[in-house]
């Protein structure tokens, strides 16, 4: 395993389900640094997230461009449900023991207060950094699940208050359909949105809820990233207005147990799914 940009760059692009470019350099510190931003559009009007290798440290810093003003505002006017999913990925990280740092005009502010979204936002900021870890001690494989893990975390963060466009899926006509067909293509709505993914392998990791399996372990890094979402809930349970939970809502499972659990009408619970694995 080789750590570059291209790797980096993608990997997340893989995981996340939105396409980045990477660059890489070294700062005056001697510290590596790697740095994501969105391929296609003009670096001057999107944004940056720079990941530094430092001593035992890791530091993840998202910064917009100086252009950026339209995707500031799209950022502060997110949806309930965006804003829901972002705090819920600053909790995943703060509960394990990263410094979080959430700045709007420059003070450094609480994402879970109501107030700070009716701000008018001349600047946005998001820092994470998480220390005492086992990095830049000659483990590349070790370094790299770091790196892979705290900057796909700030990715999937930022993405989640983006107002991505759905996938065409997300557009097929379903009047006339049979319900079966109607409630098929609302679980693939909430499954395969991209923002919705990023927060769950953020939050849960790779490893399959219902049999354990890691397909980057079992298969190499030729698997990397191969997972799929699942919504526990059944689809006839939610309401019009229903907001995603992607702590409690969504779970990550391999592509066969995912095809297994959606074979019964509702969904197979994963409790039974590891019952019939034989697995506790």
């Amino acid at each position: 395993m080789v750590i570059d940009s291209y790797s980096l760059a993608e990997r997340i692009s893989s995981e996340i389900g939105f396409e980045f470019t990477a660059s890489e350099g070294w700062d005056r510190e001697g510290q590596r640094w790697f740095e994501l931003y969105p391929t296609g559009y003009p670096i001057g009007q999107t944004f940056t997230i720079r990941t530094i290798i430092g001593w035992r440290r890791i530091d993840v810093i998202f910064r917009p461009a100086i252009f950026a003003g339209e995707l500031v505002e799209a950022m502060r006017t997110s949806d309930e449900g965006g804003r829901q999913t972002f705090r819920a990925i600053l909790d995943t990280c703060q509960n394990a023991d990263t410094e979080i740092s959430f700045i709007i005009n420059e003070t450094v502010c609480n994402p879970n207060d109501d107030a700070v979204w009716d701000l008018p936002w001349r600047s946005v900021g998001l820092e994470i950094s998480k220390g005492m870890l086992s990095i830049n001690k000659g483990n590349i494989e070790s370094d790299m699940y770091h790196i892979e893990l705290w900057t796909s975390r700030m990715a999937a963060a930022i993405i989640s208050l983006l107002p991505l466009e759905e996938t065409v899926d997300d557009f097929l006509e379903v009047f006339g359909l049979p319900e079966g067909a109607k409630m098929s293509i609302e679980v693939n709505r909430y499954e395969r949105d991209r923002r919705n993914r990023a927060a769950a392998l953020a939050i849960h990791g790779y490893t399959c809820s219902g049999c354990d399996l890691n397909m980057e372990e079992k298969y190499g890094n030729i698997a990397a990233g191969i997972i799929e979402v699942h919504h526990v809930k059944p689809i006839s349970e939610l309401g019009a207005d229903y907001i995603i939970d992607p702590i409690n809502d969504l779970i990550p499972l391999c592509p066969n147990c995912h095809a297994v659990v959606h074979k019964c009408s509702p969904p197979l619970s994963i409790i039974a799914l590891r019952k019939n694995l034989n697995i506790n």
